[in-house]
């Protein structure tokens, strides 16, 4: 069932997905604008919510590739078949609960967010439809995580692609009323998102039946080895607990700029989609890192698990440089294409020069982070995320954004000193090999 893996054949196809993914978000970014430029900001307001819940499904997801890339490594093909089954009925369960919770709670969710009255209602009712998305987010999440974990990464592209053509193509329905079709607004664009999800997991589960030759076993579904549950939280739960930390720090930024109106709302929104192209090719290398770090630990290979993390480091501060030149160069066609407000440009301008910190120290921070996790040491990264998220990042960016009203740009310059001084503390952390011994197989 396995194939052999290499950073390319993983990184290529991980970054992909990721760019249609966020490709389609832009897409719904760009057609709301067209519209009413308000409504990106209540569309975004939903979407940073949904992120938050979808942080919580990588808690098995996250375990459950380890587990098995581990497992492969050691030639442990009961233990990557039950590991499997366990993330797939669990993740269900989670995704279900929590699209419960979203749609009942969303009104609470947005007031904490701060959402400015006059979005409000759009954003509510968004949020109500799409938080019934989480339960196919939750199982698309943890089936891409195993096929890539079997080195089938290439084939999660067919899944992203149909679920991008197919939201976009509901959006333009929704929004341009083709063929006298009434116009559904920002509530059409949630129900175009969860029909796209659908096709999405059920292309997923064809794939890792058909094309990984994986055989499911309904009985695993329902019995729950508490052995192997217990090999995916000790690295899931860290690593949920730390992306969760994010999300609370980002949430919380995300006040922040909101409290500072609605033009600082739609830059934040604005921006983190453009800042996303260039941070998702160090995201990728980093999944790609750890697949292959936790294959070369399963088979005991430490020393060659420590240089491979380090050759890809330097390939993902310089693809991450390229990419800079790149975004930096375009920086005013890009705001000209979003058809953005003088306010919205003005806001926006000196990010583009702070990425340049920013995603280096990014880049550092997410490559090493995953190697560290890959190796079963995930607890690590979890406190160091609690001491610089939390004790760094969000005390900083409310002086610098709020105290001293530098606004958005004080609220990104604590996202630039909590990711390097994070990446600073994983790098020690890989060099010290106090990773070695933590395996999980």
């Amino acid at each position: 069932m396995e194939k052999e893996i290499s950073l390319k054949n993983l990184f290529f196809p991980i970054y992909i997905n990721m760019l249609l993914s966020l490709s389609t978000v832009m897409a719904n970014t760009f057609m709301m604008s067209m519209i009413d430029p308000r409504l990106v900001g209540a569309m975004g307001a939903g979407n940073q919510v949904m992120v938050l819940f979808q942080t919580v499904f990588n808690l098995l997801a996250v375990g459950c590739s380890i587990v098995v890339a581990q497992a492969i490594g050691a030639k442990n093909r009961r233990l990557s078949i039950k590991a499997v089954h366990v993330s797939i009925s669990f993740n269900f369960v989670v995704g279900f609960i929590s699209g419960i919770f979203v749609f009942f709670g969303a009104f609470f969710m947005l007031h904490m967010l701060q959402v400015p009255d006059g979005v409000f209602d759009e954003s509510y009712h968004y949020l109500r439809v799409i938080s019934i998305a989480l339960i196919f987010d939750a199982l698309a999440i943890v089936l891409i995580a195993v096929i890539r974990a079997y080195g089938y990464a290439t084939y999660t592209m067919i899944a992203a692609i149909c679920i991008s053509v197919l939201t976009i193509l509901g959006n333009y329905i929704a929004l341009f009323e083709p063929f006298g079709i009434p116009y559904y607004g920002l509530e059409g664009v949630g129900y175009s998102t969860i029909f796209g999800r659908f096709i999405g997991v059920i292309i997923l589960f064809v794939l890792l039946i058909k094309v990984v030759k994986f055989k499911i076993y309904m009985r695993f579904f329902f019995k729950i080895p508490l052995y192997v549950l217990s090999k995916i939280i000790k690295i899931g739960l860290p690593a949920a607990g730390e992306e969760a930390v994010w999300t609370i720090q980002y949430l919380t930024a995300f006040a922040f700029v909101a409290s500072m109106g609605e033009s600082s709302l739609a830059t934040q929104t604005i921006y983190f989609q453009i800042s996303a192209f260039i941070f998702f090719a160090s995201a990728a290398i980093g999944l790609a890192n750890e697949i292959i770090v936790a294959r070369l630990i399963g088979s005991g290979e430490n020393e060659k698990a420590y240089h491979t993390t380090f050759r890809n480091l330097f390939i993902g501060l310089v693809t991450t440089a390229l990419f800079l030149v790149v975004i930096f160069s375009l920086k005013h066609n890009i705001m000209r294409a979003l058809n953005l407000t003088p306010d919205i440009v003005k806001l926006m301008l000196p990010l583009f020069t702070l990425s340049i910190f920013l995603e280096l120290s990014r880049t550092l921070n997410v490559i090493m982070v995953n190697a560290i996790r890959a190796t079963g040491d995930a607890k690590f990264p979890f406190y160091m995320g609690v001491i610089f998220m939390l004790g760094v990042s969000l005390p900083v960016g409310w002086y610098l954004g709020i105290h001293l009203e530098w606004g958005i740009l004080g609220v990104w310059i604590g996202f630039v000193a909590d990711e390097f001084l994070r990446g600073l503390a994983h790098l020690l952390r890989w060099k010290s090999k106090k990773w070695q011994g933590k395996q999980l197989v």
